[in-house]
């Protein structure tokens, strides 16, 4: 290849070229680093807003998920308080015949001991105050000593953890 001479003139094509060559724009680069930064602050925002949504979306499902669960444990309890209830009545029923009332009070003790376990406990009740959260009022006595607490429980309550599967039936003194 031969080595060409710096100072030989241009062709008439190469100038005629140049001359033609489209303009070349000045770039404002003040102006396009403001439009960028202004299209990372939107998608910084919708990225911020997609994750404040996603963290709403998982924290709807996990109370979906524990409203689910306590509704099947609770409708579970439910189909086993009329065996309580027959206990306590028979408890009632054998309170003479020593012999029996001890075999029905230790299934009883071993059906409480159970439900414990789960995490059911039963409503305080007799001699209580009276909470319409805890307590459903059947029934009422005047008793001004005794004004607002609970005289009598027929039927007894029942929770789990913090929900009341089902409230204590009682008289209330007023």
């Amino acid at each position: 290849m031969a080595k060409k001479n710096v100072e030989e003139p241009v062709s008439a094509e190469v100038t005629e070229e140049v001359e033609n060559a489209p303009e070349v724009e000045e770039v404002d680069y003040e102006q396009k680093l403001a439009t960028l930064e202004a299209e990372l602050a939107h998608q910084k925002d919708v990225y911020l807003r997609m994750l404040a949504e996603y963290d709403n979306y998982r924290k709807r499902s996990i109370a979906d998920t524990e409203r689910a669960r306590i509704a099947g444990i609770s409708a579970a309890l439910k189909a086993i308080f009329p065996v309580i209830d027959s206990i306590n009545r028979a408890v009632e029923v054998l309170a003479g015949d020593d012999k029996a009332l001890s075999g029905i009070v230790a299934i009883k003790k071993q059906f409480e001991q159970s439900l414990g376990a789960m995490g059911v406990e039963q409503i305080k009740a007799l001699g209580e105050e009276f909470d319409p959260e805890y307590h459903n009022a059947v029934m009422q006595e005047e008793n001004p000593d005794m004004a607002g607490k609970i005289t009598q429980v027929f039927q007894e309550g029942y929770k789990y953890k913090e929900y009341v599967i089902r409230p204590s039936m009682v008289k209330v003194a007023v």
